[in-house]
């Protein structure tokens, strides 16, 4: 084709293609404003972002570099077999994987814009797109040229070829982004995430089985690309927090040490707005045994008690070493808290800095045997956390990989494991343990997971069929009233919807803005959260049946939990009470003899030691003297724990008057 035929081609090709927020056939500078939406204010509803991959649908910077694989041969750049300098620079020829996928989604077509410092030929691999505009300025050592990627290609790929000794600062802008003053972020990544106000970075830091340790090896700014293991560099979070005002949501690697958190804190303290709240969380899902960070912690805390046998791990003397690694998270993280608390002082902590304790939702125990170690070592957890944190998704249940399902089918399985969720007592005894040490209870993720093969066109059909919509805010709601408070959608973004990997974004293409789930977001976010609801109010009187762990309707079997309340056992209640106030609280029992007593305790204070239940009777229950208690606003922790026995005793009901 003639050289000068390809321009109008190449004009022709732009005026095609779709509109998706991002940057214009003008060029764009660091200097342009962003046209996003209004700053949210909203906290009930964040969101984590997705992992900057080659291959993701969610085009978050407008330098592709910054997204692509390690360097490789220039013949088959996805080898990844390129010498690099100790500037993490090619010493000679490369090829690098820049974009693939790409077909699946609007928006990857038209003049992407490379550049770099020496000399080299540029031609694509595996692709379809034409390199046009070769140009070398001598004097300054600059080379540029011009891809034309048709809208239609799957993927990007480029050689760099007669490089001598190599080529240095390579950028790829997206079409529409000025290479001399490109922005960081496209503007649709910053349009997309507008409608959120708190964003977690799991993913972004890589943070599942990251190796780092140290803050030399930490991932920085002049690091060629971010999808290595170190992941984005903190800078990057930074700027975008102080570009959109956002609150961040952090994760710090396993292993890292004293020193990187503290270098950490300093930067945070040095360059971060001052207004934007940092959620700190030690490393993701420690608890999991699916993630090398579970291994790394037990190997961790072995050898602390092991090197350090005075160590507080085993305060009690303790060789359990599923109780001993619990143990450490939670001090790992207490020790994160006073080291930021050192570098931000005393007012900022659980204002501006907030802790978040990390546990599996389904087993509460995963956090209490950190907290009560905290508790009975150095104090009250409320002191260094500010929050416990699950993930409460909802799911297809006992369908999660069968295949052959219709779209509604995936619905109404969705449907009741959100209805099954507000039955079950899981939430309840998250909330019980939250509100025992004084914590707020937040989602570090949460919404549909479709994880797993089986039926994948019903559950991409089902996440964009309208009445995901209703699923979705009903699935929030419910979390607002059983007394979640932020809850972190896993995730924003647009996503690959046709594997067995789940359907977790927002979008199939950010060029789809309306999708259910889209909409649902911008529903909830633009409306109060659900207040909180409970079984057992204050003031008011309820069944002693209601207990945490006891959904109704009540089994019989469940009653000899508070007919035979033997010593060292208890039970607990979740409370929801108006205001901060002062009750009675008044049990309803039964005793054939004196010498029953229980020890009453309230949000972790024990109020009525050694209380005595009065001696009645059999079959003739009665009040006993009130006992004076303080419950806060909001939910409340009411625990009933066995001193002495003396023939057994029944409690029917609990007053707060």
């Amino acid at each position: 084709m003639p050289l000068q035929t390809r321009p109008l081609l190449i004009l022709i090709a732009m005026m095609l293609l779709p509109s998706c927020g991002g940057g214009s056939a003008t060029s764009v500078s660091a200097q342009t404003p962003v046209l996003v939406q209004s700053v949210v204010t909203a906290t009930h509803l964040g969101a984590n972002l997705q992992p900057i991959r080659d291959w993701s649908f969610t085009p978050v910077y407008a330098n592709l570099m910054h997204q692509a694989r390690k360097f490789g041969s220039p013949a088959a750049p996805w080898d990844e077999a390129a010498t690099l300098g100790s500037d993490g620079w090619p010493v000679s020829d490369f090829g690098v994987v820049l974009m693939t996928g790409a077909s699946k989604y609007s928006c990857n077509g038209g003049i992407y814009k490379v550049s770099f410092r020496g000399q080299a030929r540029v031609k694509g691999v595996a692709t379809s797109a034409t390199v046009i505009n070769m140009f070398y300025d001598a004097a300054h050592d600059l080379s540029s040229a011009d891809v034309l990627l048709p809208a239609n290609e799957d993927q990007l790929i480029l050689a760099f070829t007669g490089t001598a000794t190599g080529i240095k600062d390579v950028k790829v802008m997206r079409p529409g982004y000025d290479a001399a003053s490109p922005p960081l972020f496209t503007e649709a990544f910053l349009n997309h995430i507008a409608r959120f106000k708190t964003l977690r970075f799991m993913d972004w830091l890589r943070t599942n089985n990251n190796p780092v340790t140290s803050w030399e090896s930490r991932s920085t700014p002049e690091r060629t690309h971010y999808a290595s293991d170190a992941g984005v560099p903190w800078e990057h979070i930074v700027a975008l927090a102080n570009q959109t005002r956002k609150d961040i949501w952090i994760n710090l690697p396993i292993g890292v040490d004293d020193n990187y958190v503290l270098q950490l804190a300093r930067l945070l303290k040095l360059i971060l707005n001052a207004d934007s709240k940092v959620y700190i969380e030690y490393s993701n899902e420690i608890w999991n045994g699916g993630f090398e960070q579970y291994n790394s912690n037990r190997a961790l805390a072995a050898s602390e008690v092991q090197t350090n046998p005075t160590s507080t791990l085993i305060y009690d003397g303790t060789t359990k070493q599923d109780l001993i690694a619990f143990r450490r998270v939670a001090k790992r993280l207490k020790e994160f808290s006073d080291i930021f608390r050192g570098v931000y002082g005393d007012i900022a902590m659980l204002s501006t800095i907030r802790p978040v304790l990390g546990f599996q939702v389904v087993q509460s125990i995963t956090a209490q045997l950190g907290l009560d170690f905290l508790a009975d070592v150095y104090g009250p957890p409320g002191q260094f956390f500010y929050a416990i944190a699950g993930a409460p998704y909802f799911d297809l249940g006992d369908q999660q990989i069968v295949d052959g399902l219709s779209t509604e089918q995936v619905l109404t399985a969705m449907r009741k494991s959100i209805q099954r969720a507000s039955i079950v007592s899981d939430l309840e005894a998250d909330q019980a343990l939250a509100a025992w040490y004084g914590l707020k209870f937040l989602a570090y993720e949460g919404g549909p997971a479709t994880f797993g093969p089986g039926s994948l066109a019903a559950k991409k059909a089902a996440n964009l069929d309208p009445r995901m919509l209703d699923l979705c805010v009903d699935y929030l709601s419910r979390w607002y009233r059983q007394g979640g408070d932020m809850l972190m959608w896993f995730m924003a973004g647009a996503g690959d919807w046709d594997t067995q990997y789940g359907t977790w974004e927002l979008t199939t293409d950010l060029a789809l803005p309306d999708t259910p789930k889209i909409r649902c977001m911008d529903t909830v976010l633009g409306a109060p959260p659900s207040a909180p609801t409970g079984r057992n109010q204050a003031p008011g009187t309820f069944d002693a049946l209601a207990y945490v762990g006891n959904p109704f309707p009540y089994s019989v079997a469940s009653r000899d939990r508070v007919r035979y309340l033997h010593p060292g056992t208890s039970v607990e209640y979740l409370v929801l009470a108006p205001a901060s106030a002062s009750y009675s609280l008044i049990l309803h029992s039964e005793a054939s003899q004196s010498g029953n007593t229980i020890d009453v305790a309230v949000n972790s204070a024990l109020v009525a030691p050694a209380f005595e239940l009065a001696k009645t009777g059999w079959g003739n229950p009665a009040d006993n003297l009130p006992i004076t208690v303080k419950l806060r606003q909001g939910f409340n922790t009411l625990r009933l724990t066995t001193k002495t026995e003396s023939s057994g005793f029944n409690i029917s009901s609990l007053s707060l008057r």
